[in-house]
């Protein structure tokens, strides 16, 4: 039988913060950020607590890594949820649902818990605000990019958008057996149609031509 190989401390390392970005989002979506504490996070992720803050020395540099990592994880699932869109129109009436199939997991909401923590916790807000400002700029860009939708309007119909359907899935933490797709989802592309046929919003070469 051949000698089994040594894991390298690089590979160590990036099982313990594997182990413990998954611990993370699934305490944080049992239990909330307030109860969720670093002995539970690393029980959870079966790693010490020496291993844990050799490689996070704070909570809040785990929580920092958490929504660095989910939000990595998250723009690899966009591509996939909105390949079906023909043009620009329907890829802007497409972000509701894939907002939510995406935010709605456990790994989006675990975000939420940790950016409503970063409210009663400073240290935790100076790590992980600045995460999510860049966070937004890019979606800003990403969506700007997608739709060319009215620079007027893209702050306002984004947040809009984005802070409606992880509202939404705090409701789906409350009430697990909300429809698949709930109906106000629906109600947020219907709304956005809306806007399209009264040109209230515009997108690509229709902007010009917005009353």
């Amino acid at each position: 039988m051949p000698p089994r190989m040594r894991r390298t401390q690089a590979e160590r390392s990036a099982r313990t913060r594997d182990a413990l970005l998954d611990a993370s989002i699934r305490m944080l979506h049992a239990h909330g950020y307030g109860a969720t504490s670093l002995l539970l996070i690393t029980d959870a992720a079966g790693v010490s607590r020496g291993a844990m803050l050799h490689q996070f020395p704070t909570k809040a540099d785990l929580m920092a890594f958490v929504v660095e990592s989910v939000y990595a994880e998250e723009l690899q699932q966009y591509p996939r949820l909105l390949a079906g869109a023909k043009d620009q129109e329907e890829m802007l009436l497409a972000f509701p649902e894939a907002l939510w199939k995406v935010l709605s997991r456990p790994s989006g909401v675990a975000v939420l818990e940790i950016l409503q923590g970063s409210r009663s916790d400073p240290a935790l807000a100076e790590k992980v605000l600045p995460i999510y400002d860049r966070i937004e700029q890019d979606s800003l860009g990403n969506v700007s990019r997608s739709t060319a939708v009215d620079p007027a309007l893209l702050v306002p119909m984004v947040r809009l958008v984005v802070w409606a359907i992880r509202g939404l899935s705090v409701a789906k933490t409350i009430h697990p057996d909300l429809e698949p797709t709930p109906a106000a989802v629906t109600l947020l592309r219907d709304l956005l149609k809306a806007g399209l046929d009264t040109r209230l919003l515009a997108v690509g070469a229709d902007k010009g031509s917005r009353a």
